[in-house]
């Protein structure tokens, strides 16, 4: 753009170039001129659990499912993960099969017994990864015999925003309600659910 080299990704599937956009608008477009050059890099395996760019600095806990332990807000250094909590954390809950006294489906999100976390047992696997765009980890690992799963947590450079995917990979179960927790300190916020047509 405007003669200016940018850095790029080779992305994981080899057949696709991935660069930042700068200066586009919600409803705008840019385009861009592809020219020969150097090679362009791939994600590169690095040593450690954590992330950082000039936004903020994350960290996960391979003990606790690969959960986000530490995510650090580097403007104000304020940490935004409750004391004693973990963030990207998910939770697997029994639900009723239809409710209790209405005797609708189960999308009233309501849970008919007991919690289990991704946090209750080892990452199966953690890696984190550099490129020249930014860092990112990926998080494999399971609940019980219930389903396994695998999350990328990526902090692009001059990016103020964490992007997180969960894939759940394998799934067992029937009737039961999936959540992903970030338990932020926020004062008067109150959980969102989504469901299928709606928000509670």
């Amino acid at each position: 753009a405007d003669g200016v080299e940018l850095p790029v990704l080779l992305e994981d599937d080899g057949h696709s170039v991935s660069w930042r956009a700068d200066g586009v608008g919600s409803v705008g477009w840019r385009s861009y001129r592809l020219r020969p050059g150097r090679k362009a890099a791939g994600w590169q395996a690095i040593d450690g659990v954590g992330i950082a760019n000039e936004h903020h600095r994350l960290r996960v806990d391979p003990s606790r499912g690969g959960a986000v332990e530490s995510l650090v807000d580097l403007h104000g250094d304020r940490e935004l993960i409750a004391t004693g909590r973990v963030g990207n954390e998910l939770a697997v809950y029994d639900e009723y099969p239809a409710h209790p006294q209405a005797g609708e489906g189960p999308w009233h999100l309501l849970p008919s017994g007991p919690v289990r976390c991704s946090s209750a047992a080892a990452a199966d696997s953690v890696q984190a990864y550099r490129c020249a765009l930014g860092e990112r980890l990926v998080v494999r690992g399971h609940i019980d015999d219930t389903l396994r799963y695998t999350q990328v947590l990526t902090l692009w450079h001059g990016i103020e925003r964490v992007e997180c995917r969960t894939t759940i990979d394998e799934f067992t179960g029937a009737d039961r309600l999936l959540r992903l927790r970030w338990p932020c300190p926020v004062p008067g916020a109150l959980p969102v659910s989504e469901v299928g047509d709606a928000v509670i």
